[in-house]
């Protein structure tokens, strides 16, 4: 009687996953399960330079912001640079695949979010262009990282528990420890998801689709303004009651310049207007803010911001990363840096690639 073949766990697993996430298994196999096979070191350097049509490694060092030494050292040790891949990707739309192996299934032309994108690439036109990008080339990105991209990696492949996650990907238990008490990004396995399952890269790093950013910090109070709906113009009715704080009359009297503050919630990075509190000077001098502030909520708290303060000293600020938008508290320390402190640990604070919305300069709690 002939013997039937008996599938390996790992080997049901991707079966599994597959018909669950609707993925072509043999590219998933191929990718998943191990480390990359691309090139990097002078095969990489000499692919960039073709891509955005430079004539040398300085030029280069400058369009991407690292050293020429950097790049020297890429070079000797056949280093493979997987944050900077994502960075050009995610900044110009060229395709992981061509970046990692040189596959153009793709148009090629890293000009085409530029306001001429048959505008042919070179060190001047890149440099005339920089803001059009959808991401800085010159900085780091800064992704999610640490148990917000382990539980993502787990939920984008449908699966339940850490333990899976490294036996899938090959991962140490002990490495995903790390990785989420440092936060880390694991730039690598992101590139190994994104080829495995065609999950955009985009949502792998923020949890969410790139959206053109709408604000600029010269127009925040514009945005501010146009936000809130004084007496006489539509109201904002769409009231969130399980959260929102009641109101009361001696907030207003009839005397009173009549104004609605308007307020917001951030969900998963994005900041949305809920609702809008009735105010007068009294209320404006009581919580120490403007008529041209706002309002975030969260469980049972108001959190008033001024938007004029945005020098960072002491306390918690509304902010914007890459487009999500966070409440946190940020320190100027002694040292000279500024730091996002959570809970009992600090992360350094990058001004270059943060947008800072205003400062909490009081909140307001239902007990």
């Amino acid at each position: 009687m002939a013997l039937q073949s008996v599938k390996s766990f790992g080997e049901t697993m991707i079966d599994h996953i597959c018909t669950n996430i609707n993925s072509d298994e043999e590219k998933f196999r191929t990718f998943i399960g191990g480390p990359l096979n691309a090139e990097g070191g002078k095969v990489l350097v000499d692919r960039l330079l073709h891509l955005f049509n430079l004539r040398n490694k300085v030029e280069l060092s400058e369009i991407i912001g690292v050293s020429t030494g950097s790049i020297a050292t890429w070079q000797t040790r056949s280093t493979v640079p997987y944050e900077l891949l994502i960075r050009i990707h995610l900044a110009t739309g060229i395709s992981m695949e061509y970046l990692l192996f040189d596959k153009a299934e793709d148009d090629l032309n890293v000009m085409s979010y530029c306001s001429n994108p048959n505008e042919t690439p070179s060190f001047v036109t890149i440099n005339q262009n920089i803001k059009s990008f959808h991401y800085p080339l010159h900085q780091p990105i800064h992704c999610d990282g640490g148990l917000q991209i382990i539980n993502r990696l787990q939920k984008v492949l449908k699966i339940d528990s850490k333990a899976e996650l490294g036996r899938l990907c090959s991962v140490n238990i002990g490495t995903l420890a790390t990785w989420q008490t440092r936060k880390t990004t694991p730039h690598e396995l992101l590139c190994r998801v994104h080829l495995a399952t065609g999950v955009s890269m985009h949502y792998l790093c923020f949890g969410k689709e790139w959206n053109p950013p709408q604000i600029e910090k010269p127009e925040i109070k514009n945005w501010m303004e146009a936000s809130r709906t004084r007496v006489g113009e539509p109201k904002f009715c769409n009231r969130n009651k399980k959260n929102n704080l009641p109101l009361h009359d001696w907030m207003v009297t009839e005397t009173d310049s009549k104004a609605y503050l308007s307020v917001f919630e951030i969900d998963e990075g994005d900041m949305k207007k809920v609702d809008q509190l009735k105010i007068n000077d009294e209320f404006l001098t009581l919580f120490s803010i403007d008529d041209d502030g706002l309002s975030i909520i969260a469980k049972d708290t108001h959190y008033f911001i001024d938007p004029k303060i945005t020098t960072i000293t002491k306390g918690q600020y509304l902010f914007r990363v890459n487009d999500s938008y966070q409440l946190g508290e940020l320190r100027h320390l002694p040292d000279g840096n500024i730091y996002l402190i959570e809970e009992h640990e600090k992360f350094i604070f990058d001004p270059a690639s943060t947008i800072v919305l205003g400062k909490v300069t009081s909140t307001l709690r239902r007990v």
